[in-house]
């Protein structure tokens, strides 16, 4: 039975009668029991008593320091017992146990009076009103005093963890940490930029009790549970600890709740983990810097520490995906962290995608994508957290993607993405709103996978070739064709210093390219004319020299498109010279013989011909 307690119960058996007002035996052997076990020695005043008014003020103060002092069975209620049948138990004479009748009961009365019960039928308290009054403050104070001992008594019954951290640079610490939940204790140090590489730690105070750990170290991943003093993790090897999780072990276990959280590099102390549950980060690449511990009784609050985070565990988030694909719809299913969104080898493309975040506990924001489609382009709005991109139900198809991660979550992580396209297959790993996959092509996009890494961390592979843009080489003679005209739905134009010959349908301000080729046009001393003209007359052959130059269309005069330079055999077989892409002709425009064929079979007499440059 606690101190309190007991006081309460003799005070009310005192009131009701049941333990006697004038028993000397209680108050005078239990005030010298609590006497010695605080001073070692008892007052040799408390041996005999007095019946005038002065030493029974003082017996007073005396008796109610003793009432409040009750600390074991051996003072409390064994002790009433033998007290009402009047047999002394710490061999009190019968002299004193026959003391006076009023010396006993101003003591009664002045106790009952400090702890503020009214007693009816006692005698009124010997002396003044202001030695009452001195009395109860004595007694209110005493009653405080022992209230804060008996607290700092249920206190030091909690056993505590000794701790300690190993430290890069430092090594083990002279002295280990003690648990509390008072004062703030850690292993390890702040502000410092220092590593911890192994933990060791065990239990005090209760043999029944025990401590078992583990923790997660750069490269190593979990290194495995030790108990009771072993270390946990790693020491000469420069790799720094992430996460740590701890549990009490032993018959006493369930008595107590174990807490611990870790102060992590770029994050600070995180919140309080409790009983096995995780503690600091994993696949962020982030030290812990120091822990702390504390062991209470079981359901009780964790130690008030201030925290930079409201989770005591941090990771990479997971990102989830899905794809709409060709003949499967969304059937496929939601994939994650890196797994095969889509097909490859069936030749299906994608129409549209779905991406969100899961398990982002302690950090703020998210994930937002958009699509590259089929003669849409580029979406204009980024989607979030789920929303789709793309389209369903129109048979277009994906060409490209770009994916990035939003607010808290942008800072701390990068997200990568592959896509596997139509004739290219694998693209590298983009990053972080970069584009990948293709666009101009017309391919489809059949696949992707996507991942979130710690920033600053190694691609997942090769970050080549993420993006094959088609960079439309005519863009100039496109631009320039447009301001022309032509009665038969065809134009032919001609780049003399890109060596290039485009065939284009359609009319002013929409031309279309068709063809676009390599040709050689007339060196410096034997230029090609520039300027407009009309497609003229066409023949399969003539002769040059020796030579033939097959397929003609005159442009003007003896300017003529025409083929390449063959022999004089019957039929183009053998080419004398295949020069393209450069200054070689007399003021003719070569071309390869079935580009010089295309002309001379598709393109009508009386087509516009623009030479320029």
């Amino acid at each position: 039975m606690g101190r309190k307690n007991l006081f309460k119960l003799v005070t009310t058996l005192t009131a009701i009668g049941v333990i006697s007002a004038a028993c000397p035996v209680y108050a005078e052997d239990t005030a010298a029991s609590y006497i010695s076990a605080e001073t070692g020695e008892t007052d040799d005043s408390l041996d005999s008593t007095s019946g005038s008014a002065e030493n029974s003020s003082d017996a007073a103060e005396n008796n109610t320091a003793k009432y409040n002092t009750v600390t074991s069975a051996d003072n409390g209620v064994e002790n009433i017992s033998s007290e009402n049948t009047g047999t002394p138990e710490n061999g009190t004479s019968s002299e004193e146990d026959s003391g006076e009748k009023a010396g006993d009961n101003t003591l009664t009365d002045a106790s009952n009076e400090s702890v503020e019960a009214e007693i009816v039928g006692t005698d009124s308290v010997s002396g003044s009103s202001e030695t009452t009054s001195a009395t109860e403050e004595s007694t209110e104070e005493e009653r405080e005093e022992t209230e804060e001992k008996d607290d700092k008594d249920d206190a030091q019954e909690i056993p505590v963890v000794s701790y300690a951290a190993h430290v890069q640079q430092k090594g083990w610490p002279a002295e280990d940490a003690v648990s509390g939940t008072d004062a703030q204790t850690y292993a390890g140090f702040t502000g410092k930029g220092l590593r911890v590489e192994a933990i060791r730690a065990s239990v005090k105070g209760d043999q029944n009790l025990g401590i078992t750990y583990n923790t997660y170290v750069q490269q190593r991943r979990w290194t495995g549970w030790q108990s009771d003093g072993a270390a946990a993790g790693t020491t000469g090897q420069s790799l720094r600890i992430e996460a740590i999780v701890m549990k009490l072990t032993g018959t006493d276990a369930d008595k107590y709740d174990l807490y611990y959280r870790a102060h992590v590099q770029s994050f600070g102390w995180l919140a309080w983990a409790k009983n096995g549950e995780l503690a600091g980060t994993t696949n962020l690449s982030r030290r812990v810097e120091a822990y702390e511990v504390a062991i209470v009784k079981k359901g009780e609050a964790a130690p008030a520490r201030s925290a930079a985070r409201n989770a005591a565990y941090l990771t990479a988030p997971t990102v989830t995906y899905q794809t709409h694909v060709q003949r499967y719809g969304w059937n496929l299913g939601e994939v994650s962290n890196g797994a095969l969104g889509g097909t490859t080898g069936q030749g299906l493309r994608m129409e549209a995608l779905k991406i969100h975040l899961n398990k982002t506990t302690g950090f703020t924001g998210g994930i937002s994508y958009c699509s590259h489609i089929q003669r849409l382009g580029w979406e204009q709005n980024w989607k979030t957290d789920g929303a789709l991109s793309g389209t369903e139900g129109k048979g277009l198809r994906l060409e490209a993607v770009r994916i990035r991660l939003t607010g808290e979550i942008a800072n701390l992580f990068d997200v990568y993405y592959r896509t596997h396209v139509q004739r290219f297959g694998w693209t590298g790993w983009a990053s972080n709103g970069e584009d990948c996959g293709s666009a101009g092509y017309g391919y489809r996009l059949e696949a992707i996978e996507i991942r979130i890494v710690a920033r600053g961390s190694s691609a997942p592979g090769s970050t080549a070739n993420t993006f094959w843009k088609y960079v439309n080489p005519h863009a100039g003679m496109d631009a320039i064709a447009q301001g022309y005209s032509s009665s038969t739905g065809y134009l032919l134009m001609v780049d003399r210093s890109a060596h290039r010959t485009g065939v284009y349908i359609g009319s002013r301000n929409n031309w279309q390219n068709q063809k676009y080729w390599l040709c050689s046009n007339g060196k410096a001393s034997t230029p090609t004319i520039t300027g407009v003209y009309r497609l003229g007359i066409k023949g399969l052959y003539f002769w040059s020299g020796n030579t033939k130059c097959w397929y003609y269309s005159q442009i003007s005069g003896d300017y003529l498109f025409h083929s390449v330079i063959y022999d004089g055999s019957s039929s183009p077989v053998r080419i004398l010279d295949g020069t393209l892409g450069a200054a070689t002709s007399h003021g003719c425009v070569r071309l390869a013989l079935e580009n010089a064929k295309y002309i001379y079979d598709n393109v009508p007499t009386g087509t516009t011909v623009v030479i320029y440059n």
